[in-house]
């Protein structure tokens, strides 16, 4: 996917469209990406570290991504959003259940919305983009799901 993105910005620059600024990163470059050979070491760091304290910027956006499997997940939605995170939530394990479905998004909406005064977007059938104060979606623009007002 990034390499096909950075052929099309490449593409527009050359062609002398405005584009995004691109940054060239490493990982990203043409070629093989390294891969761990057998018996090598490997650590998954996001299973490890699934909190690490990362220091953060001031305006800094964090976007955080949930699959929420039943309602007891909610609350890692909540501090995420309490905290002034982006969470895009995919409810495709829990939408079949009825009531347990209801009430999840009942419990979103009343504490996203009406006590920490975010906002809710819905991303298609299956996901829900969960917005902390100060960000807001913006209607009618397809490639940019939100804005940040600091």
């Amino acid at each position: 996917m990034w390499r096909t993105l950075h052929r099309q910005v490449v593409q527009m620059m050359e062609e002398g469209e405005d584009g995004p600024r691109w940054i060239e990163i490493p990982s990203t470059s043409e070629g093989e990406l390294p891969r761990p050979e057998p018996g090598q070491l490997y650590h998954d760091l996001g299973s490890i570290y699934p909190d690490a304290p990362v220091p953060r910027i001031d305006g800094e956006l964090v976007i955080r991504r949930a699959v929420l499997h039943d309602v007891t997940g909610l609350d890692d939605i909540f501090n995420w959003a309490a905290e002034g995170e982006v969470v895009i939530v995919e409810l495709g394990k829990i939408i079949n259940r009825g009531f347990e479905f209801e009430t999840a998004i009942e419990q979103i909406k009343n504490f996203i919305v009406k006590d920490v005064g975010g906002s809710l977007v819905q991303l298609g059938e299956d996901r829900v983009l969960v917005l902390p104060p100060g960000v807001s979606g913006v209607d009618g623009l397809e490639k940019e799901s939100f804005e940040h007002s600091p």
